[in-house]
This record gives C-alpha cells, structure tokens and sequence, in this order.
C-alpha cells in the first residue's frame, strides 16, 4: 500500500496547493506508477475519502496542531493520516500513523517525524472522545464549517432550499460510495446485468427511477470491467439521464448535443431514437471529442456524429437545422459534490460571473440552430439559482420566440415534487443517489 499512500500523498497536495482536479490527477498519477487495481482503488479511496471528510478533519488537526504554520506536504500527510484514523476501520491507527511517518521521510521532511507520529497517535488516543465527531450542527455557520462549505454558500442555498433541505444538500455530500450505471438494452437485460455484476462480487441495487438504471459499489475500476469495455453498460446518473427523456427524442430526427463529452447523454438519445436519425455532438477541445468517439464506438452508437465546435461560435451550416437542442452546460458542479469533493476548494463567487456569462453564450448562440417549432433542454449539475432557473427566465424575457413547455408525461413520479414551474425542474441531491440537477424544456414557436 506505500505505493498507494503515496500516490494519494502527491495527488492531495496538486488538489489542494495547486488547485487540480483530482480526478485528472489520479488518473494521470496512478497511470504513471502503473498501480495495479487494489493499490488504484485504496489511492483513490484516500484522496476522495479525505476531501469529502476535509471539513471535519482540518477542524480536529488544529486541535493538535498550530496547522497555519505547517508545510503544505506535511499539512496533506497528517490529513491523510488523520483520515485513515477516524474513518478507515480497516486499517489500524498504528499502521495509519507508521506509514505517514515514512511518507515524511521519503519526502524529505525526516526531521518533522516526531511531530507527525506525535499529532496522529494523540488523535488515536483521544478520537472517541472528540466532540466535532458527535457534532450536530445547530446553524449555518456551524453547517458550513463541519462539511468544509463557505458560509456564503450554505446561506444562499437555505434562502433558495430552506434550511432543513440545506442540511440535507450539504450532508449528502459525504459518504456516498454508490455509482449509477445505464443498461445498454440493445446488447443485455437488466436481469442479465444484475446476475453478472454480483458473480463478480458487487453489490446492486435497482435504480431509483429508470428500469434501465442500477446502482452499484465494490465493482473496483469500472472502465476495465470487461461487461463496460463490452459495451453492455455505462456509466450515467439518473439525473442525467432524465435530460434526455425530456428532450423526447424521435426516431429519424436531427439532434443537437452542444457540450456532448464525454457522450453519454447522445449515446443515450441514440438508444431512445432507436439508432435512427442523426446526433451531432460537439466539443471544443480535441481530446475531448476523443472521448465521445470512444464511448461512441464502445456503445454501438453510429448515429451520433462528433465534431470540435465551440459552443459559443455560431457555425451557419447548422442554423435552424435541428429539430432538438440539447444543452448540458459547464456550470459550478455543486450538485455533484459526493462525486467530485475537490470542488469544495473551488468555489468562489468571483468565478461565478465568468461562468454564468459562459453558459448565456452557448445558450444563445445553440438556439439558433433550432428549428422553428423544435425543442431545447437546457441542464447543468448544479443547484445555484443564477446558472439555472434566472438565466433561463432572462433568455425568454429577451427572446420570446421561446416559452417553457411542460413535460409531465416524461416525468417519474417520484421527481414530480422538485417541479419548480411547468417546464422547469431542479433535482436536489440526496443521500439515495441522486445528483443536484436543473432542466428546463423550451419551444421555439413556429413563424407565422
């Protein structure tokens, strides 16, 4: 495992210090050291598992140590460790404490070893009498701090959400080890799926909403599960899958999925079009069309065509081409947070600005390659008001050729309660599985 440690060691700290994105970096680091799949699967384990519980964990280090003081490494080394201490059963505090002294040795803090050892042992001896640990937060302030959210965030969800939903958005960030996937009907059954995925020593459940959908865990790396490089399932959350039965796609249509990549959304249209008509996906970075292509091939999708295209460029060839419009924008991600913790250290309101006049651009600029009379969906995975409900009711107000339409009949029951107007619906995030999510469904009225 001091392979696996010290991966995780050297990913913690690029997330943290040098704001990367943890999944790009595990999967850039663990290719590097060419871990096999137990030491990729406790790597990550300990970068995700540190970064959701990074709120509390920092909180319980200052308590023993002067932490605004510490080297950045050393820093990333007693969370690690401090992680392992209070949440990981399976491994003894004795080895939790041994290994991140070696890691200080071997990263050249030889000196702080003493006071590594003495941090982690003094938090083993006392974790059961830690009061944070048995905290109940009583406010926001005390929300904020014991989950590692800004404040300002925690308020501005209990002013939009109510505070009790607040407790719950902010709670379901932790914790979660489910992955949903989608059954590829063309090729298998959901029972077929199910028996196979439990030969190999998973655990599955049914999905929440979709037939289509299972939610599974101890699976290890599912990209070189040999039933996903077959084709027979992908990965895709119920949220996301739910923007596509809104977008209703028909057999023998034009689609347009502007932000496609990876592809799971066209692949998944492609499926519900019944492989007839044509998806064109766009990206506006070469490695990221890569993806698509992949997935594309992977899946037995032929009807969905990719492109590089800037969504925010208007291209003529495709002006009022497309009878729907498919826009899963770039947005903050906070309704997603379970499954990309880092984004915590992120946030930041100034970003926010940049970021909302992004997605009015692509907005913008994609309607018009609809048709008159078509349909747009417009989704983002985040629960943040300004990228969502108010940027869709600006786009009416100003162009009011397109008015909301309502999609009821698309709907599960169970989701019918997070309507928040007739044709526009905001998913929060729960403990069940279910990601943070708006899609609002817009016609362009016919010429007259």
């Amino acid at each position: 495992m001091d392979k696996a440690r010290r991966i995780a060691l050297i990913v913690l700290k690029e997330v943290n210090e040098d704001q990367k994105y943890a999944n790009i970096s595990l999967k850039e680091h663990i290719n590097r050291a060419k871990l096999d799949e137990r030491d990729a699967a406790f790597a990550t384990q300990l970068v995700y598992g540190t970064l959701e519980n990074q709120g509390v964990i920092d909180r319980v280090l200052r308590q023993f140590a002067k932490m605004s003081r510490v080297n950045p490494w050393v820093k990333n080394i007693l969370r690690m460790g401090c992680y392992q201490i209070l949440y990981l059963d399976r491994v003894p505090d004795s080895a939790a404490c041994n290994e991140s002294v070696k890691l200080c040795q071997m990263f050249g803090f030889a000196p702080l070893k003493g006071f590594i050892n003495g941090v982690l042992r003094n938090i083993s001896r006392k974790k059961d009498s830690l009061r944070i640990l048995k905290e109940t937060p009583t406010d926001l302030k005390s929300l904020s701090s014991l989950y590692g959210f800004p404040l300002w965030l925690v308020e501005m969800w209990a002013k939009e959400y109510g505070i009790e939903a607040t407790r719950k958005i902010v709670k379901s960030s932790v914790g979660s080890s489910w992955t949903t996937i989608r059954i590829n009907r063309r090729k298998t059954s959901r029972d077929e799926i199910i028996e196979r995925l439990k030969k190999q020593g998973a655990e599955v459940k049914k999905g929440l909403y979709f037939d289509n959908a299972l939610r599974v865990k101890g699976i290890g790396n599912i990209q070189s599960n040999p039933l996903y490089q077959q084709g027979l399932f992908t990965v895709q959350s119920e949220s996301s899958m739910l923007a596509c039965h809104i977008l209703n796609p028909k057999p023998g249509e034009y689609i347009l999925d502007a932000c496609s990549a990876p592809g799971g959304k066209a692949i998944y249209l492609a499926e519900l079009m019944n492989m007839e008509g044509k998806i064109y996906a766009f990206d506006n970075h070469d490695h990221r069309v890569g993806l698509i292509n992949k997935n594309r091939e992977r899946m037995n999708a032929a009807i969905v065509h990719s492109r590089v295209q800037d969504g925010t460029k208007f291209n003529p060839e495709f002006e009022e081409n497309m009878d729907r419009v498919l826009l899963d924008v770039p947005c903050s991600g906070w309704g997603v947070i379970h499954k990309k913790p880092d984004i915590k250290l992120r946030i930041s309101k100034e970003d926010l600005s940049s970021l909302c006049q992004l997605q009015w651009d692509i907005l913008e600029n994609s309607s018009r390659y609809l048709k008159y009379g078509g349909m747009l969906v417009y989704s983002t995975c985040t629960i943040n008001p300004y990228e969502n409900n108010k940027l869709v009711e600006r786009f009416i107000k100003e162009h009011p050729e397109f008015v909301l339409e309502g999609f009821d009949k698309e709907l599960p029951d169970g989701l019918k309660s997070f309507v928040i107007q007739d044709g526009m619906i905001q998913l929060l995030p729960n403990k069940e599985g279910l990601d943070g999510f708006f899609i609002a469904r817009l016609r362009r009225a016919k010429k007259r």
